[in-house]
């Protein structure tokens, strides 16, 4: 489970991605909250990213 926290910012970035392609393609674009939930799991996903990374070098 160690090795996979520095991995949730990606993960949580292509589960966004995921859910956008998918309010697309079954016609959902009209459901703002699952836009909504798309656009916040990347967002969220870019910051855990970038917070690993620091925490990963010396500078």
């Amino acid at each position: 489970m160690k090795k996979l926290i520095p991995f949730i910012g990606i993960f949580l970035i292509l589960i966004g991605t995921l859910m956008l392609i998918s309010t697309r393609i079954n016609a959902l674009s009209s459901h703002n909250s699952l836009l909504l939930s798309g656009l916040l799991c990347i967002i969220a996903g870019i910051i855990l990213h970038i917070r690993s990374i620091k925490h990963e070098t010396n500078y």
